[in-house]
Order: C-alpha cells, then sequence, then structure tokens
C-alpha cells in the first residue's frame, strides 16, 4: 500500500474530514465568517484556505529570518555559517553571516520514519560560540494571523493544523507517502524515509537581508511601527460588509415579491374558471 498510495495535501485534509471520530473539532463543520461580506464555504474548501494561509505566513516568517515550529511536524530554520564577504569599510576580511534552510522534525514523527538518516541538520563547528553562529530566533507558529487573513476565529484555524498534521504523523506511522508543496518547501515521505527541497528563492532572499547596515536601529523603532503580516493583510480582498449586506437584502425581498405575484396569478386563475 506505500508504494501505491501517495497523499497530497487535498488527500490528507479529505481524510481528516472522512475521519471526525478521530480527529474531532470545529473544523468539521463549516464555519461562519467574522465578516458579514464573505460566505461559508464547505469544510474541504475551507481547510484548503487555512492551508494556503499557513503556507504564505510561513514564506513571509523564514524570510525575514525567523524558525517556526509546527506541532506534531517539525520545524523550519536555518543554519548559519561564516564567511569573509569584504563588505566592511575598514576591515574588509570581517566575517559575514551565511545561512542555510533546513527543516528538524519532530520526534512523534521521527520515530515513524525508519529510513531516516537521522543525522542533524545544524552542525556544531568551533565558531558555535560565536554570535552570528547562534541559531535563528524560533517562534511556534502563530494562528492569530492566520486567522485574521482567512476571515476564522483562532478556534477554527487551531483545530485545522492541529488534525491535519496530525494525519501526516498518523499516515506515515500506517506505511503511506506523503507529499506536501508548501510552495518555500516541499516535504515528501517516501518508503518511511524523508526528503525536504527547498527553493533556491528562500536562501537568497534570507541571506540578502542579512547585509549588514552599519548604522544600528534605534529601539523605539520596534514599537513605534505595527508589526503586522503583509501577507496575511493581502490574502483576501477586505469585502464591502454593508454592500453585501444590502444586496443580499433585496434579493430575499425580490423573492418575496416574486412568490405573491405567482399566488395572485394563480388566485385570478381560479376565479375566471369558476365564474
Amino acid at each position: 500500500m506505500a508504494e501505491r498510495s501517495c497523499c497530497t495535501v487535498k488527500r490528507v485534509v479529505q481524510h481528516v474530514l472522512e475521519n471526525p471520530k478521530y480527529y474531532p473539532g470545529p473544523h468539521n463543520l463549516s464555519a461562519p465568517r467574522t465578516t458579514q461580506g464573505l460566505q461559508q464555504l464547505d469544510t474541504t474548501r475551507q481547510m484548503m484556505l487555512i492551508w494556503d494561509a499557513l503556507c504564505q505566513y510561513m514564506q513571509e516568517s523564514l524570510e525575514g529570518g525567523r524558525s517556526v515550529n509546527i506541532p506534531y511536524f517539525g520545524a523550519f530554520t536555518f543554519e548559519n555559517s561564516l564567511h569573509e564577504d569584504g563588505s566592511h569599510p575598514s576591515n574588509p576580511r570581517k566575517a559575514a553571516k551565511h545561512s542555510r534552510p533546513c527543516f528538524l522534525v519532530d520526534e512523534r514523527l521521527k520515530k515513524n520514519l525508519y529510513r531516516y538518516p537521522g543525522k542533524e541538520e545544524i552542525r556544531v563547528g568551533r565558531n558555535d560560540h560565536s554570535v552570528y553562529q547562534s541559531a535563528p530566533r524560533m517562534e511556534f507558529l502563530n494562528v492569530v494571523p492566520i486567522a485574521a487573513g482567512c476571515y476564522y476565529t483562532t478556534k477554527i484555524v487551531t483545530s485545522a493544523i492541529t488534525q491535519f498534521f496530525k494525519a501526516v504523523v498518523d499516515l506515515a506511522q500506517r506505511g503511506y507517502n506523503v507529499d506536501l508543496d508548501f510552495g518555500f518547501a516541499r516535504v515528501r515521505i517516501f518508503s518511511r524515509a524523508l526528503q525536504v527541497a527547498f527553493a533556491r528563492r528562500l536562501g537568497d532572499t534570507v541571506n540578502k537581508s542579512h547585509v549588514r547596515t552599519f548604522t544600528p536601529e534605534a529601539t523605539s523603532a520596534t514599537w513605534k511601527s505595527a508589526n503586522l503580516s503583509q501577507s496575511m493583510v493581502g490574502l483576501i480582498e477586505r469585502p464591502q460588509s454593508a454592500e453585501v449586506r444590502a444586496r443580499r437584502n433585496r434579493t430575499k425581498h425580490l423573492g418575496v415579491m416574486s412568490c405573491d405575484m405567482c399566488s395572485i396569478t394563480l388566485q385570478g386563475r381560479a376565479l375566471g374558471a369558476t365564474a
């Protein structure tokens, strides 16, 4: 079964929704949106929308040099190393930081990957105590911006993401092949081994952000401006709730009026027949 079955993102979503007993939660029902300007979606499209938002949010975080940890699945992070870049005006031999994207498997998933080499993605070298060699800041997945971008409550988003990756662990345990395309990376579980391929543009974008600016940023700049997720702000165009509400009311009123006209016509025909 493992050789002939490959579960893509949509098939994992269908597996979760077809087994509510093993993957309970509010994601199994079509949930109302947090704005009246958007219609409810069926459960499959609901989870696929959350998946798309998850991928875009994680890509934005990684391009900003921030690591992201997903429970039951693993962490997307970077391995830092030092290279001479010659960009410093007074010391051309000064080293610059170079980041290589990597994936650290969660132990709950790793124990099912019998053929996974198990080597450490982040190597410890002689420069490990350097401040530039330290690992990037690790963050647990924040569902608040994802929920805001999808116009769902955090309860729905948390349930959908948690049960999705629990299903990935269960499928790997049962010997299924899993192919997850995140956009910035592709994670494949084949024959109980793990393969991760990152997009080239991810490493290039992160290393460009490490170009040194020799004028340090003021501390007050960290709280003067709002730190909003731009990918989630533009995920769905903000609906005009008042206009949509008025359009729906007009449609309902037209439906009521059409019913009255039909009843009047039928009554008129009946009276003419009796006369």
